[in-house]
């Protein structure tokens, strides 16, 4: 098959020596995964830690989905009616959680892109003790620019969303998501940094990027957790399926939380950090579903994403 072929090839790549790549798959309700390393080799069948990044996202969005059905939150609600701010700009929920709110690619005011892009080659946090009183800040004094597209991915509107749910429920985004993974019977996954095999980025613990990124996990809870959506138990979970926004006309839509491929119905999203790159997809039709974890970053041409998106896709054609 092409995806075995995408790992050969990926795991040839000048620094994996130390690559821990694991590959998960579900066939109605049936779990498995193989674990390789340089050059392909098969490594022992063993679960490992990862840092999801993005996905973290995606365990976000199911909390807002989770409010929407309990009808703590109305997605046309507008930002500034949440936080009880007088915003110049004023973006809604279903805005920020479709990456529509023009926010882009906007760093936070306390870190130029300087010490972003120094953080980033130290494989330092460049989001370690930006708080609440910083992203509240940031939303007063934000402008949008005119020349941004409507659709932009945006770790900043992630972030304010993480806001919009600690404003809801009354606590800390932190408590909210480890609440959350309790609810998705997650409890291998957290804010641990205890990963042996790449370094993670440190938080200390009150930072509202923990909405959107930081999570470490391993491939049984995250095969758990796109199960769970592909058998939508809670059953809430399928607002999050629902196609809100075309991103490239004919090919990609967007829901919360997840990428709609327009052709095949396929549900998926990505997640890398300095150090880690990540993938999960489904298809509720075929009870199928791919989560990619690696410990090798996000370069070149073939990635989590790409591997991923072979294997769901074989999957999906060869139905049973």
């Amino acid at each position: 098959m092409k995806s075995d072929s995408l790992i050969e090839e990926y795991s040839k790549n000048r620094g994996t020596s130390k690559l821990i790549l694991t590959v998960g798959t579900i066939e109605n309700d049936e779990i498995d995964y193989k674990v390789y390393g340089h050059k392909g080799v098969e490594l022992e069948k063993k679960q490992h830690r990862y840092e999801i990044g993005s996905l973290t996202k995606s365990i976000m969005m199911a909390k807002l989905c989770q409010a929407i059905n309990d009808n703590k939150i109305n997605i046309e609600e507008k930002l500034g009616n949440i936080i009880n701010k007088d915003l110049n700009h004023n973006p809604t929920v279903l805005q920020l959680a479709t990456h529509t709110a023009r926010y882009g690619n906007s760093y936070p005011k306390k870190i130029t892109r300087k010490e972003l892009k120094n953080a980033l080659l130290t494989k330092d946090n460049p989001y370690y003790g930006y708080k609440e009183e910083n992203i509240l800040s940031d939303i007063e004094k934000f402008k949008p620019n005119e020349k941004h597209r409507e659709w932009v991915y945006s770790q900043f509107g992630g972030a304010v969303m993480g806001e919009i749910l600690s404003k809801t429920y009354n606590k800390d985004i932190k408590t909210i998501m480890e609440e959350m993974l309790k609810e998705l019977n997650m409890n291998n996954t957290g804010y641990t940094e205890d990963t042996k095999i790449a370094k993670c980025w440190k938080w200390e613990g009150s930072e509202v990027y923990l909405s959107t990124t930081g999570l470490i996990s391993t491939i049984e809870d995250m095969l758990k957790f796109v199960n769970e959506n592909i058998n939508c138990n809670p059953e809430y979970l399928s607002i999050a399926h629902k196609k809100q926004y075309t991103i490239s006309k004919g090919k990609y839509e967007i829901g919360l939380g997840w990428i709609i491929n327009d052709d095949g119905n396929i549900l998926w999203h990505d997640g890398s950090t300095d150090t880690f790159d990540c993938f999960i997809g489904f298809e509720k039709k075929s009870k199928k579903g791919v989560v990619v974890l690696s410990n090798y970053p996000n370069k070149g041409k073939i990635n989590a994403a790409k591997i991923g998106l072979e294997k769901i896709n074989e999957m999906v054609k060869n139905r049973k």
